[in-house]
């Protein structure tokens, strides 16, 4: 297997772009009935509840060729380098429930019926009053083994080759995997469930100072990612 270097951004991966998290957050100054598809679209991959985790296959980034001659020998053509790109969301958080609503209000506007109104409606005001929903989705800029690898352990892989290993930290507490479901024909992708309650308590508490989320899907796909807890409020609620 080829080796991987992992890279964390915090900016949509279509642009593949270091910017910063504050960057016009209007999902905060309007209802979310009028944000746009931008604003929808950078909540859903650059928010407080919401990052990428990109791998990176720095081998992919030259190609070999042999040169003429018998002293040149093979030398390397630069390449653009292949990047498996993690979408890392709390799906549990109403506002990316919000951002999923809205993105398709509007890319289905001509095709919107009442029952389809009814479902997202449903599906945003949907409580999650016990359980802890993460969802994992992984798209990429380039076909190839690395992508297709990815995209199968999440097909294949189940609750009990994961559980002891994924988890969510806050402090020095640790809440493992309840269960995990491979992805459905939604494309909200592969969901990680744990339980919102320990001993009767919130596990995540607006005390708290960040929230991190850790799955070893394999030797090469390790995902670890932090969320701060006080920057995933919204309308005066703590929303994960």
């Amino acid at each position: 297997m080829k080796a991987l270097t992992r890279i964390f951004i915090s900016c949509t991966l279509a642009s593949l772009l270091l910017c910063p998290i504050a960057t016009s957050a209007q999902w905060n100054k309007k209802p979310y009935t009028e944000w746009s598809e931008k604003d929808a679209q950078k909540l859903l991959n650059n928010s407080p509840w919401a990052r990428a985790e990109v791998f990176t296959d720095a081998s992919s980034m030259f190609r070999s060729r042999q040169a003429e001659g018998p002293l040149t020998g093979t030398v390397g053509t630069p390449q653009t380098a292949l990047h498996v790109n993690f979408r890392i969301r709390f799906l549990s958080a109403k506002p990316i429930r919000m951002a999923v609503k809205r993105m398709t209000e509007l890319k289905q506007k001509n095709d919107m019926t009442p029952e389809l109104a009814a479902n997202l409606e449903a599906f945003v005001n949907g409580e999650f009053k016990d359980l802890i929903v993460v969802v994992v989705n992984i798209d990429s800029d380039q076909q190839g083994p690395n992508v297709s690898e990815a995209i199968g352990l999440l097909q294949t892989t189940g609750t009990a080759a994961i559980k002891n290993n994924t988890f969510l930290q806050v402090g020095k507490e640790r809440v493992f995997l309840q269960e995990y479901q491979t992805p459905r024909s939604d494309g909200l992708g592969a969901r990680f469930i744990f339980p919102r309650l320990v001993d009767g308590k919130p596990f995540i508490t607006p005390e708290g100072k960040d929230v991190r989320f850790v799955a070893e899907l394999s030797p090469t796909y390790k995902l670890d990612e932090r969320y701060k807890i006080k920057d995933m409020m919204y309308g005066g609620k703590l929303e994960y």
